[in-house]
């Protein structure tokens, strides 16, 4: 990197009464014309980006301060909480949608145990024993995770830390992991 820069400098360093040699200006316009076609090319990389197409394993909206589970196979009938069972050893995509008028955030200890990517906008978090993500209203994110085939049995709860943090608030779940059905 810097012997490409001191290739540059030399042209300038033989310029005389402020004048600049033609090398120097030469030189220029190529950076720029470098410039303007890097540009343009990200903004057209940009414009042909489309959202990933993918099928979620589990769709959760959080509507009126509470989290309603739209898909996924339910491990409980509890209204206030839902809960929902997860396959180990499994890539799950998780959506969330948040239709509520303020922010609110997806946090769980098991984020804090797998790594997970995630599609659309939010703003990741990262507490003492849980991490996740905040969801500003009118927003869609997808997450996937890879489940280890050891997490079989476990139970890890989800809320939100803002409004689900206290017992009693209605933004909390869980997510049962069970062992797979393969043969």
């Amino acid at each position: 990197m810097v012997h490409g820069l001191s290739q540059i400098a030399r042209p300038l360093r033989g310029a005389r009464n402020g004048s600049r040699s033609a090398g120097a200006c030469s030189l220029f316009v190529q950076f720029m014309v470098l410039a303007i076609v890097l540009a343009g090319g990200a903004c057209v990389a940009l414009a042909q980006v489309e959202e990933p197409e993918y099928e979620p394993d589990v769709i959760l909206v959080i509507k009126e301060k509470a989290f309603h589970m739209v898909k996924g196979k339910s491990a409980g009938e509890n209204s206030l909480h839902p809960a929902f069972s997860l396959s180990a050893g499994e890539d799950i995509i998780l959506e969330l949608r948040n239709e509520d008028s303020l922010p609110h955030e997806f946090v769980s200890p098991l984020f804090a145990k797998v790594e997970f990517q995630f599609w659309g906008k939010a703003t990741l978090v990262y507490t003492y024993t849980a991490n996740g993500i905040r969801i500003d209203p009118g927003e869609r994110v997808a997450l996937r995770f890879e489940l280890p085939k050891d997490f079989s049995g476990d139970l890890f709860k989800f809320w939100c830390n803002v409004h689900g943090k206290l017992h009693g608030d209605v933004l909390q779940g869980e997510m049962f992991i069970v062992k797979p059905k393969h043969g």
